[in-house]
């Protein structure tokens, strides 16, 4: 029975929801086509995409897993562009990434190794394998991602020498100090 999303839900706008109980909770359905592209540029544009949040549509919290209320792991559908790229290269401490090419072709970079995918293939970037995935073109990639959702994650970024921390959504660069800096 359709419906919308109860208080509290963090359902896209224009989403609708369909709710119903499943053993103790509540079970939520959404359908790819209401979920809206989330685009993500660079200011010079290099790094380009758009994605369906399909994790988030059906109720997961961005980056937190079942020990605070969110789901086990996130799921997107993830379009790039041609002659883009996903993403700086970068590593995950914790997290895991599966990928299924649904449309196009692309190369992936994974540590030093690149590796031309198409249709039907599937890629891993297991916990500190670096990796990024180009679009040479000429038509768009489009990718299944499935992520773990550890308690915690801290993304490196080798190039810039930044990271970001997961969950806290932040990123923070590296000051060498002393264990005791700033506690005495």
């Amino acid at each position: 029975m359709p419906g919308t999303a109860q208080s509290g839900d963090s359902l896209p706008l224009g989403v609708n929801a369909i709710s119903g109980t499943c053993g103790d909770g509540v079970t939520v359905k959404v359908n790819l086509a209401e979920i809206p592209w989330e685009e993500r540029r660079s200011p010079k544009g290099r790094y380009h995409l758009f994605q369906k949040a399909i994790s988030l549509a059906l109720g997961g919290r961005k980056d937190i897993g079942t020990w605070a209320g969110g789901h086990p792991f996130d799921v997107a559908l993830v379009r790039i562009p041609a002659d883009a790229v996903d993403l700086p290269l970068h590593a995950h401490a914790a997290q895991w990434e599966l990928y299924g090419v649904e449309e196009g072709g692309g190369r992936i970079r994974i540590g030093e190794r690149r590796i031309d995918v198409g249709p039907g293939d599937w890629f891993l970037a297991k916990p500190q394998e670096a990796h990024q995935i180009e679009n040479p073109g000429p038509g768009d990639l489009l990718l299944l991602v499935i992520a773990n959702n550890p308690e915690a994650d801290v993304v490196s970024y080798a190039r810039s020498g930044k990271f970001f921390l997961k969950p806290e959504r932040r990123i923070v660069t590296e000051s060498p100090l002393s264990y005791y800096d700033g506690e005495e």
